[in-house]
């Protein structure tokens, strides 16, 4: 005869953040409400302050909630991140699953074509915006050259943000940021002034490529200045190369 398993109920805590979640997603509570207390989750759930604790830092890991301490302290709604994108990066980078390669191969499926739909949609906030970027990073070189890096590599974030599509923002930022913070603290030291200046410039270039609606324009230069900054990294580092993706980047190249 066939042998059949128990059925097993998820959870208590799943249950409670199952719940939660839904009431957060449906509106119920919006960004920066704050949730009932613990002791009222506890006598409306009926269940331990346990079961409610992980609950709520489950949501907290999940990116939908951030605690307070203090005066004003709770659970609140968090306005929508891309942290746990970026978080899940991060962890394949540490596992050494993931490394300065892939997210090259990965932006070059992306943002060229981002590009290119900003060239098409852009307004003129749009442009003042990516400007205004530019010319804060162009200011911050004679200061700082990490803080014109961090600056200068929001663009393409920023660029972004003009597809209107929050998929595609809160990918290009999460990629961003796990970019900065690999790259700039592996180089901060090995790159100069002029060389900080010649990537300002790529995304000057790619800019005016936008501000033109040049859609076709906008997507060759920002390929080129992705693959352009691949060599330029991997001849400082060589050993960030990943011989199948490299190889697989340098077709990018011949197209």
């Amino acid at each position: 005869m066939a042998q059949f398993t128990s059925l097993k109920k998820p959870p208590l805590s799943k249950e409670v953040e199952d719940k939660l979640r839904e009431a957060i997603n449906t509106g119920v509570y919006k960004p920066s409400d704050k949730l009932p207390a613990e002791r009222e989750l506890v006598d409306q759930f009926q269940v331990s302050r346990v079961t409610v604790r992980d609950a709520l830092r489950n949501l907290r890991n999940l990116g939908l909630i951030n605690v307070k301490r203090g005066v004003n302290a709770g659970a609140y709604v968090s306005e929508p991140s891309p942290q746990p994108i970026t978080q899940s990066i991060q962890n394949l980078i540490q596992m050494k699953k993931v490394n300065f390669a892939h997210l090259i191969e990965l932006r070059l499926y992306i943002e060229p074509d981002v590009a290119r739909t900003a060239a098409l949609f852009r307004t003129s906030e749009d442009v003042d915006a990516l400007t205004d970027l530019l010319d804060r990073a162009d200011k911050a070189l004679n200061i700082s050259r990490k803080k014109a890096r961090l600056i200068n590599v929001g663009f393409h974030f920023e660029v972004a943000k003009i597809t209107r599509n929050a998929l595609i923002i809160f990918l290009c930022e999460s990629i961003t940021q796990v970019h900065s913070a690999m790259i700039i603290k592996m180089t901060h030291t090995k790159l100069d002034k002029k060389e900080i200046a010649k990537l300002i410039s790529d995304h000057r270039s790619i800019l005016e490529a936008i501000v033109e609606k040049k859609p076709e324009e906008a997507f060759l230069r920002t390929r080129n200045h992705l693959i352009e900054t691949y060599y330029s990294y991997t001849k400082i580092l060589p050993d960030i190369v990943d011989e199948f993706t490299d190889r697989r980047i340098r077709r990018f190249a011949a197209f």
